[in-house]
């Protein structure tokens, strides 16, 4: 009797044992994935971002980010660069365990490389995920210009050539859309939820990539980036869930008065899920605050094609 009392209890403490290992996650994995880039007729790499859980998960949502300006560079070397900002810095370097698989490429150099704030970036600028705690956020990010109402600009700053600008994100669509497919393809991603965002240059970029493949994104959130009006009809047509966010104090190319004329278009052209948020107390960075938060990967989830 001691004997299968023994036996029991070891069974029990095995099934206990195993039903516990059954339930630890995987942790968070950053990968570089390299591709033959066509454009640039080089090697190149980009980030992949796995989530907790990822192996425990058949499926998970897929979150591409477009950097902006300042982020550019070789695919290599460079390619941390593209951590300093948005969803990918709060993923991996903030240890914020959101819910998707994270593709962030890397935009060329082009003719940027003496831009002053491309030029004056080191890689002390890079942040890194600590050991210990995370990364501080800026102590003051705001802006000093004061607020002020903008009434719609119809006249855009350079935005109506943006299809021709040979230095965008636009030059690198084709690339992007490939691997966004090769990695829902390898790593587990649900093509009914994929959600595309960006920065800047970025959230142009992302105006114009969902406008000529709107039938891939789920959703998706310019983030003080504007757009022209030639991309608002087939963001119409396809009825994609925008939401689209601009800074009060932006004196960049992408000032609030620029949004308006998009908008406006995309609702005389019957678009019934545009949502626009102004952060009118925010400069140029918006994104920190934008991104710091939950509401917009809640509003994510929200949606599925």
């Amino acid at each position: 009797m001691s004997q299968f009392i023994a036996a029991f209890v070891l069974f029990a403490f095995t099934c206990i044992g195993s039903a516990h290992a059954a339930t630890v996650l995987s942790e968070p994995e950053l990968l570089r994935v390299s591709y033959h880039s066509a454009k640039m007729n080089a090697e190149r790499d980009y980030f992949v971002y796995l989530p907790r859980g990822f192996k425990q998960q058949e499926q998970w949502p897929v979150l591409l980010f477009l950097h902006g300006n300042g982020e550019r560079g070789d695919g290599k070397a460079e390619l941390d660069y593209v951590l300093i900002h948005g969803p990918l810095f709060e993923a991996w370097c903030q240890k914020r365990d959101l819910p998707f698989v994270i593709i962030s490429p890397q935009l060329p150099m082009y003719d940027q490389g003496e831009v002053d704030y491309i030029k004056k970036r080191t890689r002390a600028d890079i942040p890194r995920r600590l050991t210990s705690g995370v990364n501080p956020y800026p102590s003051h990010y705001i802006g000093h210009d004061p607020m002020q109402g903008q009434l719609a600009e119809t006249v855009l700053p350079a935005l109506s050539n943006y299809e021709q600008s040979p230095r965008d994100w636009n030059t690198l669509a084709d690339e992007v859309i490939t691997i966004l497919d090769q990695v829902i393809t390898n790593y587990k991603g649900d093509p009914k939820r994929v959600y595309l965002t960006g920065i800047s240059a970025g959230g142009k970029g992302t105006w114009y990539l969902a406008s000529k493949h709107p039938e891939k994104f789920a959703a998706i959130a310019p983030v003080v980036g504007s757009a022209p009006l030639s991309l608002a009809p087939p963001l119409a047509a396809a009825k994609l869930p925008l939401w689209v966010f601009a800074a009060g104090r932006d004196q960049s190319d992408n000032k609030l008065k620029y949004f308006y004329p998009v908008l406006n278009e995309l609702e005389r052209l019957g678009h019934p899920d545009v949502r626009f948020t102004v952060e009118a107390d925010m400069a140029h960075n918006a994104w920190i605050r934008i991104y710091a938060g939950q509401d917009l990967y809640a509003w994510f989830l929200s949606h599925s094609r």
